[in-house]
């Protein structure tokens, strides 16, 4: 396993970093063709809102989605995008149906080849959706275009409550905390840009000591 795991930063590495500079070919293009490029200025603002908006999920998002998406998984969610709506749904039905249990070498398998499908279903969805979607939704009644909004924190929610049931006392404590923090955080004057933040830091915290308190229990000796 520790070989697969050293392919697959290899690789998940190499097609990052070609991922990145793809990013840039845009860019290139409209400076070579059309001569336009951003002043040292403009480009000194844009990084500084992209780095306020962004860097708490820079690190909040990897922390949060690597023990659904697994090594894998990772790599071609951040390379795809829809880690949180699509990805790991994906993967998280797929060994749900296949019984297997994540951050194992079989889940992790199941889950890359699930991923790996729904990308290429995503991608012929919204190939069609971007030549037909713009006609299509204005005809949808209100009701249901408002829906959409509702659409990635109800698949949040079915994710956490799929996991949740599996170790139940870490799982509503957790959301515990998630409640509390939204009642306590406006009263404290914080953002709840920190919410995301402490309920991924507290549920990690939460999840090792009901860990360890299991094992503590389990262990030979133990009353």
């Amino acid at each position: 396993m520790d070989g697969f795991n050293r392919k697959v930063v290899k690789i998940g590495t190499i097609t990052v970093l070609c991922a990145i500079v793809a990013n840039f070919l845009p860019v290139l293009y409209l400076w070579i063709v059309y001569g336009e490029i951003p002043t040292g200025s403009q480009l000194a603002s844009i990084l500084s809102m992209i780095f306020a908006a962004s860097a708490v999920s820079w690190i909040v998002q990897p922390l949060s989605y690597y023990g659904g998406l697994g090594m894998v998984g990772t790599y071609i969610s951040w390379i795809s995008g829809s880690a949180a709506d699509i990805r790991l749904p994906s993967i998280n039905m797929a060994q749900k149906v296949t019984n297997t249990e994540a951050n194992t070498p079989e889940g992790d398998a199941i889950g890359a080849m699930a991923l790996s499908a729904s990308v290429f279903t995503t991608v012929g969805i919204i190939s069609v959706f971007a030549v037909v979607g713009s006609r299509i939704i204005p005809l949808l009644p209100e009701v249901i275009t408002q829906s959409f909004t509702y659409m990635q924190p109800a698949l949040f929610a079915a994710v956490f409550v799929n996991m949740a049931v599996k170790n139940l006392k870490p799982g509503f404590t957790t959301l515990a905390l998630g409640l509390l923090c939204c009642f306590a955080l406006p009263q404290l004057g914080l953002s709840t840009a920190w919410l995301t933040l402490i309920v991924v830091v507290g549920g990690l915290v939460i999840g090792i000591l009901f860990a360890r308190k299991g094992a503590r229990k389990t262990a030979p000796g133990s009353k």
